[in-house]
């Protein structure tokens, strides 16, 4: 896939903007505060029409309006040239592709893959198991549709359970929603620890390459609960249901599993150097590119805010050599790359965008 334009209005600080997105690699250039990571934000929500900066949409219009417009113009490998909206604010949220609305989420989720890389990737290693869900559930919805309706029907279930437990419901509502739950709980389950073990291999593979060192990078699946069928974890959830209404909600479950990061020297978020987590977060993002390509057959775009400044002269070197060829880079930054004759430059200054002179 390829961006060719965005357009936008009212988004975060910009009033309206356009940008010519053609090139193989746009780099965005101006100092902080101006709009940069905005622009890409825009781009990003193609992908699930989430923020990779905010779960909170409310702060996505600008305040004066409250309401906001994109239009994405994209040439897709199975598709061809597409044009995708993004109406957001208030009156709620529209999606539509070619003109055509698109009600139902799993119908939109990773036809058009995005892989945005930013500081905020750091979350994946110090942040909550929340945050390294997020990107496991994110990463498995857009390239297995299946995983997709497994998740949204599993929280859905766990979220009524959970009412009948604060409601003290009988015996057989438990039963009803607990058998319903577990056949989903077993299918994530079994998804989630072939999935990371995929993620496993490509990880390693873009390590090596970006770190030009065996570091030994793992990625684990820290499951809550071993769910061997769905039998037995409905039979968990039934022997745990006075437990679960003294505590008001389930404890148990896929809704509470982790994964866990690792090097040599032992686990990445206590023993790894900065260099070290910086690379692995850069790393896991490429990965997870590479599989999107892999598994979905369309090449995604690689949207890198701010994030090569950061890295030391070695491992930005390997950035390019563990990026999946052909990808489309749209990134930003306060001052221009080494390679600058390379870009596409457009500054950004105050929310508006100007084409840059060649250095």
């Amino acid at each position: 896939m390829h961006f060719l334009n965005l357009r936008l209005q009212n988004f975060r600080n910009l009033e309206f903007a356009e940008l010519g997105l053609d090139a193989p690699r746009t780099f965005l250039l101006g100092a902080n505060g101006q709009g940069k990571s905005n622009l890409l934000e825009a781009l990003s929500l193609v992908t699930a029409l989430r923020s990779f900066r905010t779960q909170n949409t409310s702060v996505l219009p600008r305040k004066e309006v409250g309401q906001y417009a994109l239009v994405h113009q994209v040439e897709h490998e199975a598709y061809g040239p597409t044009d995708i909206e993004v109406h957001g604010g208030r009156g709620g949220r529209k999606l539509l592709v070619d003109g055509e609305a698109v009600s139902r989420l799993g119908d939109f989720i990773g036809r058009f893959p995005v892989v945005a890389l930013s500081s905020s990737d750091f979350q994946l290693l110090r942040g909550s198991p929340s945050d390294r869900r997020r990107f496991l559930d994110l990463t498995l919805s857009a390239t297995d549709r299946h995983y997709y309706d497994a998740l949204r029907h599993y929280h859905r279930g766990i979220t009524e359970r959970n009412r009948l437990l604060k409601n003290r419901g009988s015996g057989a509502e438990f039963d009803a929603f607990e058998s319903e739950i577990a056949v989903h709980a077993a299918a994530l389950y079994q998804k989630r620890r072939e999935g990371v073990a995929r993620l496993r291999t490509v990880l390693q593979a873009v390590y090596t390459e970006l770190a030009d060192a065996d570091e030994g990078p793992e990625i684990a699946f820290k499951s809550n609960v071993e769910v061997e069928s769905a039998s037995t974890f409905a039979d968990m959830l039934a022997a745990s249901r006075k437990r679960d209404e003294i505590m008001g909600a389930t404890q148990k479950g896929p809704h509470r599993d982790d994964l866990e990061f690792a090097l040599q020297v032992g686990g990445a978020k206590e023993y790894a150097s900065d260099g070290q987590q910086r690379g692995l977060c850069v790393a896991l993002r490429i990965a997870q590119a590479a599989l999107f390509q892999d598994v979905l057959k369309i090449a995604p775009v690689l949207l890198v805010d701010d994030v090569l400044g950061e890295l030391d002269p070695y491992r930005k070197a390997g950035f390019w050599r563990a990026c999946p060829k052909g990808l489309q880079i749209i990134a930003t930054g306060t001052e221009l790359p080494e390679d600058a004759a390379d870009w596409s430059v457009l500054r950004v200054a105050g929310g508006r965008i100007a084409e840059s002179q060649k250095p």
